[in-house]
């Protein structure tokens, strides 16, 4: 029962800690340079 109690947490934590992540910002960066890249992809 406590890793379905702790699974959202630890996967919080995980999805905040790769959007961080050096490789999504500068991605980020450079599809905001890209005009013919869809910005909710």
């Amino acid at each position: 029962m406590d890793e379905h109690h702790d699974g959202p947490k630890k996967y919080n934590a995980y999805e905040q800690q790769d959007s961080e992540h050096l490789l999504e910002t500068t991605g980020k960066q450079l599809r905001k340079l890209m005009s013919w890249v869809n910005e909710e992809a």
